[in-house]
């Protein structure tokens, strides 16, 4: 856990606590149905359509460029030896946009972005 605390230093501990501070409309390039819903938690997102849902584990981690990278996983974390969909996120007004960094991410989803839910976004 300590680890953990220690990768969201700085921007990405904003980022995080923004994430877990609200819902969230998640539209993806890639992605031909309408917007799920996303909530986070501290190691979790779980993606809601309709009556179904799916967790990922997920992670920020600030590079040494500056920007920060948005890490998705299997359910029971991340990890060096599974898959992983990588993003670059960045805030842009209220909303992120993510931007894959990837070949998962840029095959499931491309350019996507999270647009908090129940408040007015001009982007």
């Amino acid at each position: 856990m300590l680890v953990f605390v220690v990768n969201l230093a700085g921007c990405s501990n904003s980022i995080s606590k923004d994430l877990e501070s609200q819902k969230w409309e998640f539209t993806a390039q890639q992605v031909d149905s309408p917007a799920s819903t996303v909530r986070f938690n501290s190691k979790h997102v779980t993606f809601v359509k309709n009556d179904n849902s799916k967790t990922y584990g997920y992670k920020l981690k600030k590079k040494k460029d500056g920007s920060t990278q948005f890490i998705m996983g299997d359910k029971s974390g991340v990890s060096h030896r599974a898959p992983t969909k990588n993003f670059e996120i960045k805030k842009s007004n209220k909303s992120y946009k993510l931007k894959p960094t990837n070949k998962l991410a840029k095959h499931y989803y491309g350019e996507a972005k999270l647009v908090p839910i129940g408040k007015d976004e001009t982007d």
